[in-house]
């Protein structure tokens, strides 16, 4: 290589340490293990670049990074979820403006599409801030205030009841979904405490958005903390693993020392047996054989002696170091079956509604995952169901919100006593549930509505000394050739606010006799 080309190679590798330099603290914050590994890195690449260093480095980050990839999908996964099921909130406010139905309709649509990295996220909710904003500008506009004519400009007021807005309570009542779901692991966390109390006494727009950052970020250290978690159990599990391979190693060496032990041993007891030969076949005197052979046996006791000295030495070593492999075979199982737990519980817990302990909408979705094959492959009957509880508001309004949390507690658990073989039941989001109905035709399916109906508003409930009536409203709607999940799932929603506009308190479906 010529000076010219080790100057361009110089160059080159200047250019691209710079570059990984500048790429790396894009990736602060992600964690506290990879910022630590990111600053070595720059350490090692900055001035006079070390790449030996820098290589090992780069190794770390790779394995913590890859470590990381399941949780933080799993949060991006939830998070879509709740910009989906506050979208469609949305959606039902703003019915009556077409543009801002259109702007959601199309947010729901990219919401739907795969999320290729955590960063995409933060574009999703900046699409769904924007969105909210332009429905609460709207709101705004259309509804001008007393003594205020029609196309003016609304007057500041910081005095307005803000609870008044429909969009305004739709993002409280996600709010507090999301609270009791933190308050119930964390009852002793200040901020949480204090968000419930405002919630309870009503807060302000400002003070509901700054509540929601709260809860953002909640969010996102859970993610990181679970990530941390899962490399440090893992880097555990790989310890294990080496220290049990270094004991097989140095087993080896010691089985190879005894072999080689054993051939020099097996060699002088064959120079012995042949000494002895050799005296029996040329010794002129009986005496000197006599001597020569007791000379030739003690030497051949003594080189056994010394070779079962060595066995005995090297059969201990060999039992100290299965015992300790038997040790640390013993520890990773343990700590294998105590990781399993943790993620069987983290699954369980990932698909389980925090207030209702019944399935989210992330377990529905791998069910009808799964309903949909089966009615694809078999073509049985399949069926979704939209449950919302009638006038819920009001009871929020009027008795709290304790008292709507009860009354989600107390519905769902009556609605999946009802619940028939094979058929599903989850929590949609607010006072809404879906299920999933396989192999039932529509006089099924009706059946199992009504009996719910019909269970639900004989139900007792009593709320400061009052009794109170609660009832429910459901649409359900079948799959058809060519039919999507989404697509049933909207025309079961769509039944069910028919069923709420005629009355409520109804079964409506989309198959006839």
């Amino acid at each position: 290589m010529d000076a010219k080309q080790l100057q361009t190679y110089k160059q080159h590798n200047t250019l691209l340490s710079q570059f990984i330099v500048r790429l790396s603290a894009f990736y602060e914050g992600f964690s506290d293990k990879v910022d630590s590994e990111l600053q070595i890195l720059r350490g090692h690449l900055s001035g006079t670049p070390n790449f030996t260093l820098a290589t090992v480095s780069i190794n770390k980050l790779n394995s913590a990074l890859q470590h990381q990839e399941l949780t933080l999908k799993k949060y991006s996964i939830e998070t879509v979820a709740l910009l989906e099921s506050a979208t469609k909130r949305l959606q039902k406010v703003v019915f009556e403006d077409e543009v801002l139905q259109k702007r959601a309709t199309q947010q729901l649509i990219t919401l739907n599409q795969p999320v290729g990295d955590i960063f995409s996220i933060y574009k999703l909710f900046q699409q769904a801030i924007e969105l909210h904003h332009a429905a609460l500008a709207s709101s705004a506009v259309s509804e001008p205030e007393v003594g205020q004519n029609k196309g003016e400009a609304p007057v500041a007021d910081n005095n307005k009841d803000t609870t008044a807005n429909p969009l305004y309570k739709s993002i409280l009542e996600e709010l507090n979904q999301l609270i009791a779901s933190y308050a119930q692991r964390q009852p002793d966390d200040s901020q949480l405490v204090d968000i419930q109390k405002k919630l309870t006494e009503g807060m302000s727009e400002d003070q509901l958005l700054k509540s929601c950052v709260v809860i953002l970020r909640m969010i996102v250290q859970d993610a990181m903390a679970e990530a941390s978690l899962t490399g440090k159990v893992i880097q555990s599990l790989h310890n294990s693993i080496g220290k049990m391979g270094g004991d097989i190693q140095l087993s080896m060496e010691n089985s190879r020392t005894q072999f080689e032990q054993r051939q020099v041993g097996n060699a002088q007891l064959q120079s012995h047996i042949e000494s002895i030969e050799e005296a029996v076949s040329h010794s002129d005197s009986l005496e000197s054989l006599k001597e020569h052979t007791q000379f030739c046996v003690q030497n051949i006791a003594s080189t056994l002696n010394e070779q079962a000295q060595l066995d005995s030495q090297g059969q201990a070593s060999l039992m100290g170091l299965l015992g300790s492999m038997q040790s640390r075979i013993e520890q990773l199982q343990k700590q294998t079956l105590t990781y399993k737990k943790k993620l069987a519980e983290q699954m369980m817990l990932s698909q389980t509604d925090p207030l209702t302990r019944l399935p989210n909408r992330q377990a529905y979705n791998e069910k009808l995952s799964k309903a949909v094959q089966s009615w694809q492959d078999n073509g049985d009957d399949l069926a979704v169901a939209v449950i919302d509880i009638d006038h819920f508001k009001s009871i929020n309004d009027r008795f709290g919100h304790a008292a709507g949390d009860k009354t989600l507690q107390v519905v769902g658990k009556n609605l999946k006593q009802q619940l028939t073989e094979n058929t599903f039941m989850a929590r949609w989001g607010g006072e809404e549930f879906v299920l999933l109905l396989p192999g039932m035709n529509k006089q099924k399916v009706i059946s199992l509505l009504e009996t719910m109906r019909t269970k639900l508003a004989s139900l007792p409930f009593k709320f400061k000394q009052e009794k109170v009536t609660i009832t429910a409203s459901f649409g359900a709607s079948f799959f058809h050739k060519g039919d999507t999940p989404d697509a049933v799932f909207e025309r079961a929603d769509n039944l069910l606010y028919q069923a709420k506009n005629s009355g409520r308190n109804r079964v409506i479906t989309d198959r006839d006799e």
